[in-house]
C-alpha cells in the first residue's frame, strides 16, 4: 500500500463508512470525518494527513496558503508533487518501507512482537482507565498499521525499556486547528515557507532532506536539531521496526475492513542523542532563559499531560507567547500562523495527548483528547483568557491546600495504615472531581471570551467556583466529621479553606 495513491483514509460521510485516498481528499473528490474506534488513532490519522501534505506541498506565503485552503488542487498538481516521493510512503517497499527499516534484528527472547504493542495503552496491564474492545490489536490492516506506526513514533511512549521517544519527548500534547471539512482542516495545519523560515532559520539548507528511514543515521550519533529539516522532523522514526508479511483476506481488528492484515512485527533499539530542540509545528513549548543572554532559550520542553488537569488549564500557553524574566513559552507554530490567516475569526482546536505519571514516562494512565471552540476575536483576549484560567485554577489550589491541611493533621490520628491511605486517596480524588464539576463553566466562558469580565460576571464566576470548592471539601471530610480525633484537624482545615477563599474574592 502506498499512502500517496491508495484509499487508506478511514472516513464517515452521510452515514457511510469508507476509505478514501489522499488525492481524492485534496482534489475535493471525496470528504468526510476521520472515523476510527479510538480518539488517539483519529488524531494520529489527521496528523499523518497534515505531515504528508506538508511534505508534498510547501505554500510560499500566506497568499498561496489561502489559495490552497479555498480551492481543491488539480489531479495534475497532486501527481507532480508525489512524483519524487513515492518511495517514502510505500508501506511494503523493498528498501524504504514507510516508518520502518529493513533487516531489523529482534532480541532472541522476543523475535515476534504483537501488533497491540503499536496501539498505545492496549497491552499495558497498568492502564485500567482504558476501555478497549477485546482483541483490538490482534491484527491491523495496512491503513491502521501505517497510522499506528506514525502515532508510536510521534505521540506515544516507546514500546519498552531502552527504546527512545520522539523529538517532542514521550507524551507531547498535539494542537491542531479544525475547519469546516477535512480538506480545509488539513490545509489550516500546513505551514507556509515564510512561517517555516521563522521557526527554522536553517530551512533553506535542509529542503532536500529525506526521512531517517529513507536516509539512515548511524546508531549512537549525536544529532544537531538545527540541522533537521521539515520533512525529516515530521517523519522521524525513533525506533527500528519491521513488519512481518501480512495475512491475506482477513478482517482488521481495529477498523473492521477486510484485506491484508499484519499480526506481528520485529523491533530493535536505535540509540541517538539530540542536541538542542526541534520546533514541531503542532506543539507549544516552554523554556527558561539563559542568564547572560535573555533571548537565548535553554531547557526547552514540550507541554505534556502529567496530572489530572484538563486541557483548558494549558490553553493560554497553546495560544499566546509568554515571556517573563526567567521563563517563557511559545504557542504551536500553526497557531501563530493562524492568527494572520483567520484574522480573529472563531477558532476550533483539536487538542490531544496521553497522560503519564512521572517518573514512569512509559506508562500511560489516560488518553486526553478534546475539542475547544473560541469565539470571534479570541486573539485579542489574551488577558481575559489568562485571568479566567488562573481564577479557576486558583480555586482548585485553595481546595487542594485545605484538604492537604486536613490530611497532614488527620493522618497523625488515623490509626492503621489502611485508614491513612484511605484519607489520602479521598482527598486527592477531589482535585479530579473539581475539574469535572467546573469543566462546563470554564468552557462556556472560554467560548464567549472577552477582553475583561464585567463586575457582575466576575462575581458570578467566583460564587460558582466557591460553592463547588466548599461542596467538595465537605464531601471529602464528611466521613470524619463525627470522629472526635479528627475534629481539631477538620476545624483547622476549614479555617484554612475560608482564609484562602477570602483572598480570592474579587476586589472592587
Amino acid at each position: 500500500m502506498n499512502l500517496l495513491t491508495a484509499a487508506w483514509i478511514p472516513i464517515q460521510h452521510q452515514g457511510n463508512y469508507q476509505k478514501i485516498s489522499l488525492q481524492q481528499l485534496l482534489c475535493g473528490e471525496q470528504t468526510g470525518a476521520v472515523c476510527l474506534p479510538r480518539d488517539d488513532m483519529e488524531l494520529a490519522c489527521l496528523q499523518l494527513l497534515c505531515a504528508i501534505t506538508q511534505v508534498l506541498f510547501l505554500p510560499s506565503d500566506k497568499k498561496e496558503m489561502l489559495k490552497y485552503l479555498k480551492e481543491p488542487i488539480s489531479a495534475g498538481i497532486y501527481e507532480d508533487a508525489c512524483s519524487d516521493k513515492m518511495d517514502w510512503f510505500d508501506l511494503n517497499h523493498e528498501k524504504t518501507p514507510f516508518m520502518q527499516f529493513r533487516n531489523v534484528t529482534p532480541s532472541k527472547t522476543e523475535p515476534y512482537t504483537n501488533m497491540d504493542k503499536l496501539l498505545a495503552g492496549v497491552s499495558d496491564g497498568a492502564n485500567k482507565t482504558f476501555v478497549n474492545p477485546q482483541g483490538l490489536g490482534a491484527g491491523l490492516c495496512e491503513s491502521c498499521t501505517a497510522i499506528a506506526l506514525f502515532n508510536m513514533a510521534n505521540n506515544a511512549p516507546s514500546v519498552g525499556g531502552g527504546f527512545q521517544g520522539s523529538f517532542r519527548g514521550n507524551t507531547p500534547i498535539t494542537v491542531l486547528i479544525k475547519d469546516r471539512d477535512l480538506r480545509e482542516t488539513v490545509w489550516l495545519n500546513i505551514l507556509s515557507e515564510e512561517a517555516v523560515g521563522k521557526i527554522m532559520p536553517w530551512h533553506e539548507d535542509t529542503k532536500n532532506q529525506k526521512p531517517n528511514y529513507v536516509d539512515k543515521d548511524i546508531a549512537g550519533k549525536s544529532i544537531d536539531a538545527s540541522r533537521i529539516g521539515l520533512a525529516r522532523g515530521l517523519l522521524w522514526q525513533p525506533a527500528h521496526y519491521e513488519l512481518y508479511p501480512p495475512i491475506e483476506n482477513t478482517i482488521c481488528s481495529c477498523c473492521g475492513f477486510k484485506g491484508l492484515v499484519y499480526i506481528n512485527f520485529k523491533k530493535e533499539k536505535f540509540k541517538y542523542s539530540l542536541k538542542g530542540y526541534w520546533p514541531h509545528p503542532f506543539s507549544a513549548t516552554k523554556y527558561n532563559f539563559d542568564k547572560d543572554n535573555k533571548d537565548e532559550k535553554i531547557n526547552v520542553t514540550f507541554n505534556s499531560f502529567t496530572t489530572t488537569a484538563p486541557a483548558w488549564t494549558h490553553l493560554s500557553s497553546f495560544l499566546f507567547l509568554n515571556k517573563n524574566k526567567k521563563e517563557g513559552g511559545s504557542p504551536a507554530p500553526i497557531i501563530e500562523q493562524a492568527k494572520s490567516i483567520l484574522n480573529g475569526k472563531p477558532l476550533d482546536l483539536i487538542i490531544g495527548g496521553y497522560r503519564y505519571k512521572p517518573p514512569q514516562t512509559a506508562t500511560i494512565t489516560a488518553r486526553c483528547h478534546e475539542l475547544f471552540s473560541l469565539s470571534e476575536g479570541w486573539d485579542e483576549h489574551e488577558v481575559g483568557m489568562r485571568l479566567l484560567i488562573s481564577t479557576a485554577v486558583g480555586y482548585k489550589q485553595v481546595l487542594r491546600k485545605a484538604l492537604y491541611s486536613f490530611v497532614s493533621r488527620a493522618i497523625v490520628n488515623a490509626g492503621s495504615k489502611k485508614n491513612k491511605d484511605r484519607i489520602g486517596e479521598i482527598c486527592s480524588s477531589m482535585e479530579a472531581i473539581y475539574y469535572q464539576r467546573t469543566e462546563g463553566i470554564v468552557r462556556n466562558r472560554l467560548a464567549a471570551i472577552k477582553a475583561d469580565m464585567l463586575p457582575a460576571e466576575k462575581l458570578t464566576l467566583h460564587e460558582q467556583l466557591k460553592t463547588i470548592v466548599i461542596s467538595l471539601f465537605n464531601q471529602a471530610t464528611e466521613p470524619y466529621s463525627q470522629e472526635p480525633k479528627m475534629l481539631k484537624a477538620l476545624a483547622l482545615a476549614r479555617r484554612t479553606l475560608h482564609k484562602h477563599l477570602q483572598e480570592l474574592e474579587p476586589k472592587g
